[in-house]
């Protein structure tokens, strides 16, 4: 079976950011996408209009959860490994190894980031290496840098080199 990228997304809200998960899901092909709480409707017409805009006619599918504990329970069941993404986390994504276990990327909201109550739910927190003067990054920047990541990892994997740690 082949491994796949997973990733949860809090109270994901902005159709244009739905939009931009979408299509990085759609260029990698191997994504298992989830969302939690108070989200979009993912078929949303603004979403989905605009992944059509970019020439995508196959719209990826989210799995919803009602609530984020709810999400991490559930994936906790199924064996996922649940890496949540804050810019105050001590290890960086270059020194995680998403690939040694079925990996999930949990995403907090767009508005405040994966709170400590949340982030103490997951199994590890990994942070994107960034100057001081940028204390974040946006849903349309991140989740492409992570996942891109992620997706080398498990290239460098199947051709038999492991990713540097």
């Amino acid at each position: 079976m082949e491994k796949r990228i997973g990733l949860l997304f809090d109270c994901l809200r902005a159709p244009y950011d739905t939009a931009h998960i979408m299509q990085v899901a759609t260029a990698l092909g191997i994504c298992d996408l989830y969302t939690s709480g108070n989200s979009i409707n993912t078929n949303h017409i603004k979403v989905v209009s605009k992944v059509r805009s970019w020439g995508i006619t196959q719209i990826p599918d989210f799995e919803h959860f009602t609530t984020f504990e709810n999400a991490i329970e559930e994936l906790h069941r199924r064996n996922k490994y649940l890496v949540g993404t804050s810019p105050h986390a001590r290890d960086d994504i270059y020194t995680a190894n998403f690939t040694s276990r079925d990996t999930v990327i949990v995403f907090g909201t767009e508005s405040s980031g994966l709170t400590e109550r949340k982030a103490s739910l997951l199994d590890k927190v990994v942070r994107i290496p960034m100057v001081e003067q940028c204390k974040f990054l946006t849903l349309p920047t991140a989740v492409p840098v992570i996942a891109y990541e992620f997706y080398r990892q498990l290239r460098s994997q199947e051709n038999g080199r492991m990713p540097k740690r």
